[in-house]
């Protein structure tokens, strides 16, 4: 809560955002955890829930505009695939790829699989032995190439937005330009990778570029020390206790203007973290 108020006094660590500005908290809180523990290092708790229990390693498609702008588009689904193309509701069946073989596999569990009585049984995330990539660096054979793509931006004061431009490794499945949902993150929170162009975080100290502790602190007035301490003990919480880690929230968030994309924000921080659907963690939300 922003403002000091009696149940302050229980808390070990207070972080004041202003009214407002809990998006920009969490994510420069998941640029920090993305960073550290998917980047620097590789935590494989969190790779193995992320992989079976979110969409990180779908395929999305990449789309050239005529006007030569490259824009992350929609997901490559079985109706894409010639192997798969005539399989119930192939539009709804999203892919990913196989990280030890580089196979283009339709996983059980996506929307496809719920509404036709073909699939029946198959309304689960059973991977069925595959290990998926979450970035195209993680095949064996590595990107075919690095592709810059142009992504909006809404930092500025005013409200006006901006564009930001980035590159994402790819590969080509069936004449489709591809990356994952994961390589799209890290873009989107400006995390950089060796060989990628565009335009990066310097560090955690780079107030310039989006989504950085010290970019958010001129936004937030939380000093940015703060929120690399809280990101760094929320992951290293997660590991210890096999994910009981629980954000704790009401409706204040409901009263502003987009305040469902600043709940995804929030959210993505379990989900990165393993703790969502965990017994003492995931979200936990009261009132409206």
């Amino acid at each position: 809560s922003p403002d000091y108020a009696d149940n302050t006094k229980f808390a070990d660590e207070w972080l004041p955002a202003q009214a407002g500005t809990d998006a920009a908290l969490a994510m420069a809180m998941g640029h920090v955890i993305l960073k550290e523990n998917f980047v620097d290092r590789r935590v494989e708790f969190f790779e193995n829930y992320v992989s079976t229990y979110t969409d990180f390693p779908f395929l999305v498609t990449l789309e050239t505009r005529e006007d030569g702008v490259t824009v992350p588009a929609k997901f490559l689904t079985a109706a894409n695939l010639a192997e798969h193309a005539q399989v119930p509701d192939a539009s709804f069946k999203t892919a990913l790829l196989n990280r030890e073989t580089g196979e283009v596999v339709v996983p059980n569990g996506s929307l496809g699989y719920r509404y036709n009585a073909e699939d029946e049984g198959k309304w689960n995330l059973d991977l069925q032995g595959v290990k998926p990539a979450l970035s195209i660096l993680d095949l064996p054979t590595g990107a075919e190439r690095a592709v810059e793509i142009q992504m909006p931006a809404f930092d500025e004061p005013s409200g006006r937005g901006k564009i930001i431009t980035r590159g994402v490794p790819t590969i080509t499945v069936e004449g489709k330009t591809v990356t994952t949902v994961f390589d799209l993150m890290l873009a989107q929170y400006g995390i950089g990778r060796p060989g990628l162009p565009g335009t990066w975080a310097a560090g955690f100290e780079d107030a310039e570029t989006q989504y950085t502790p010290a970019w958010q602190e001129a936004i937030t007035s939380v000093p940015a020390e703060a929120v690399i301490r809280t990101a760094r003990e929320f992951a290293q919480n997660s590991i210890d206790s096999g994910g009981r880690t629980m954000i704790i929230m009401g409706a204040g968030i409901c009263q502003w203007y987009h305040g469902d994309t600043t709940y995804r924000a929030i959210l993505a921080l379990l989900m990165m973290c393993g703790a969502e659907g965990r017994n003492g963690g995931g979200w936990a939300h009261y009132v409206g």
